[in-house]
């Protein structure tokens, strides 16, 4: 049995790091206190003439200077926990919720634009900034259905994060036809970045029947669906995978909420020699 990995998504991460830290750095600040005391002064007394007039005053002698103690030996240690501390504040109460964040690709569902196994980094502020656009590679919070579908539990305090390509946004209608592909307003859309045409209909077969596989997606968008269309109501996207006969994304699962948006896809930094910005 594997041993349970840390996940640094979790808050508790970041606050038992920081307490950890502080904790360390104020035993060492009490040790310092304690154990650390200022050298001796000597204290050097001499006669002058005046308190003896018959005696001439002695010679006096200038003795080299004792090396003194370090008043602060523990100086590196010091500067090593307030370096860990600045670094766990910024990157896990600063960067990670609102500026970048590191993602895994655990599927196919993007090839041939991101492949298993790529890591990349989103930009978190982009979506607190400005709305989501067409063709944009956003990373989400999956909604219950994405999960439960796949006979996956879904824990609101813990959420799964999905990558996939915006394709509709609010007020947009949206059919996809077999082997000829994604139709938005009427417009039959440019994807050279799809790695096949999609082998499905949505939302309804060429004979006007639901083609949408699960009951619970058919009861999320049935209220949406126009003349064959899917017409997508204020406060959702509609996402695709580019591995279109291969992905689980909002054809099988429905819609995402503008809530559950993480971040923008960025930059693909893993591995090495595909590095670069994501498109």
């Amino acid at each position: 049995m594997k041993p349970p990995m840390l996940n640094f998504d979790d808050p508790g991460i970041a606050i038992a790091l920081l307490a950890i830290l502080v904790g360390l750095r104020v035993a060492l600040f009490v040790v310092e206190r304690l154990l650390v005391g200022r050298p001796a002064e000597a204290v050097v007394t001499a006669l002058s003439p005046d308190d003896n007039p018959d005696v001439p005053p002695a010679p006096v002698l200038a003795l080299p200077e004792l090396p003194t103690a370090d008043p602060h030996p523990y100086r590196f240690v010091t500067e090593l926990l307030d370096s860990a501390l600045i670094a766990v504040i910024l990157v896990f109460f600063v960067i990670r919720p609102f500026v970048l964040q590191a993602f895994f690709i655990p599927s196919e569902s993007m090839v041939p634009t991101l492949q298993k196994g790529d890591k990349l980094l989103a930009t978190k502020y982009t979506f607190m900034l400005r709305e989501p656009r067409h063709g944009e590679i956003i990373v989400f919070h999956a909604p219950a259905n994405a999960l439960q579908t796949l006979g996956q539990p879904y824990d609101a305090a813990h959420p799964t994060d999905y990558v996939k390509r915006v394709v509709g946004l609010p007020g947009d209608h949206i059919r996809i036809a077999d082997n000829v592909g994604v139709f938005v307003n009427g417009i039959r859309q440019a994807e050279p970045y799809v790695a096949a045409l999609p082998n499905y209909n949505f939302p309804n077969n060429a004979d006007g029947t639901s083609a949408l596989a699960y009951a619970q997606t058919r009861a999320q968008l049935q209220p949406y669906i126009v003349n064959n269309e899917l017409v997508i109501p204020p406060g959702y996207v509609f996402v695709l995978g580019d591995n279109r006969q291969f992905s689980h994304d909002s054809h099988a699962w429905g819609l995402v909420p503008r809530k559950a948006l993480v971040g923008k896809a960025e930059y693909l930094f893993w591995p090495p020699h595909r590095a670069g910005f994501v498109h």
